[in-house]
């Protein structure tokens, strides 16, 4: 069960990487155009059918159709359902092979945004002075606050 979850979480932590490579941006930097994530980015330039405008302008000349491929397969890496994302066997065959990728079996990323925005989870967690909202995905996780007696 370890060894699955250490699995999928490379492959997520790659899907970052492309996207990082193509865009010229980290991921871990805050937001990116406006109050967007990068994750965030990408999923709102595939919807609206703009990938392109992801790339780094200092690419210059580049082959739309190989970098488009490469952004795709990076979407996949980083579903919110690990289940859902391939194996490094499959990501590196839809790299390296000429295979049509099935974007109907696409589902949006997963990724943690501390505020506002595209969202799956809300967590409201209260002390006794005040309370704070946090957003994130629905990843299994454990928060412990630390409170004095």
């Amino acid at each position: 069960m370890g060894r699955q979850l250490t699995s999928k979480a490379d492959v997520y932590s790659f899907g970052v990487l492309l996207l990082e490579t193509v865009s010229g941006r980290s991921s871990g930097s805050g937001t990116w155009q406006g109050q967007k994530s990068l994750l965030e980015s990408a999923w709102e330039f595939y919807e609206e059918g703009k990938l392109l405008e992801l790339v780094d302008p200092e690419m210059g000349d580049f082959p739309e159709k190989e970098v488009l491929k490469y952004i795709k397969v990076a979407l996949f890496c980083t579903q919110e359902k690990a289940n859902r994302r391939p194996i490094m066997s499959q990501v590196l065959d839809m790299l390296t092979r000429n295979i049509k990728l099935n974007e109907e079996e696409l589902t949006p990323p997963g990724f943690f945004q501390d505020s506002g925005g595209f969202s799956s989870t809300q967590l409201k967690l209260k002390s006794s002075e005040s309370s704070t909202s946090h957003q994130m995905s629905s990843v299994p996780l454990t928060i412990t606050q630390v409170t004095p007696r």
